[in-house]
């Protein structure tokens, strides 16, 4: 649900309070002109979190937008979230505009993208709008001392952002005409080992709706099942968010 009217939004407020966390924005950092990362710190000590996990944000009067978290401490009590700034829509105009101080309402975390506890081997897929939620899952994989793996195709002048995050994902440029094409011809050099034995991964693919399709396809002709191929568009073409 993006968009509701404004007496809805309002509704709902009442209705799921008990499900909401007020937040302080407690320290904001610019890693790139459009790429922010925001801290907001609350009392978050009765919520459950995995990795993967989105909160839901109102960004105006009528629309909510989903932001995946790139770190979360209910000890301490913060969590923060990356945002590419891309300009095109009203979620962007919001975190733009988020400054130290700020008050702000998160509503959950939960979802279904979440880090799977049940596989030893994590490979994941994204983009620009992904890189938080890439750097949160590494880093449980290495605390659990799992193997993880991931590609996420970004545009040329984006192309250091992984690693400004301290992710060790690789990198390909992204193709307007081929979605996912440059990591799909990357895997079809691995070795058929791989695929005979990649039943103890779960692939993880997020961002842009077209590149998901494409991959998820790809993906399904190697003899991937489709239980071990989780998915979360972030974006899609002639849409403001999602």
């Amino acid at each position: 649900m993006a968009t509701v009217p404004k007496w809805l939004g309002d509704t709902m407020e009442v209705v799921y309070q008990r499900f909401m966390h007020e937040m302080v924005v407690t320290d904001v950092e610019y890693l790139d002109e459009k790429l922010k990362r925001v801290r907001f710190e609350g009392d978050l000590r009765k919520v459950k979190f995995m990795p993967g996990y989105v909160v839901k944000v109102r960004v105006n009067d009528t629309e909510y937008r989903h932001y995946t978290l790139s770190a979360f401490d209910t000890t301490v009590g913060y969590c923060e979230i990356v945002f590419y700034l891309h300009g095109m829509g009203p979620g962007s105009s919001w975190a733009e505009a988020l400054r130290m101080g700020d008050k702000v309402k998160l509503l959950g975390p939960n979802g279904k993208l979440h880090y799977s506890e049940s596989k030893e081997n994590h490979f994941l897929f994204g983009d620009e709008t992904s890189l938080g939620w890439m750097k949160c899952m590494e880093e449980e994989a290495e605390r659990r001392e799992e193997f993880f793996f991931g590609f996420a195709e970004l545009d040329e002048p984006h192309q250091d952002w992984a690693s400004r995050l301290g992710s060790s994902v690789k990198i390909v440029e992204k193709s307007s005409d081929n979605p996912a094409q440059p990591v799909i011809d990357i895997l079809k050099e691995w070795e058929e080992d791989f695929w005979e034995t990649a039943g103890n991964t779960v692939f993880y693919l997020t961002g842009r709706t077209k590149s998901i399709q494409a991959f998820r396809k790809f993906l399904l002709s190697k003899g991937i099942s489709s239980n071990r191929i989780k998915s979360e568009p972030y974006w899609a073409e002639g849409k403001s968010g999602l």
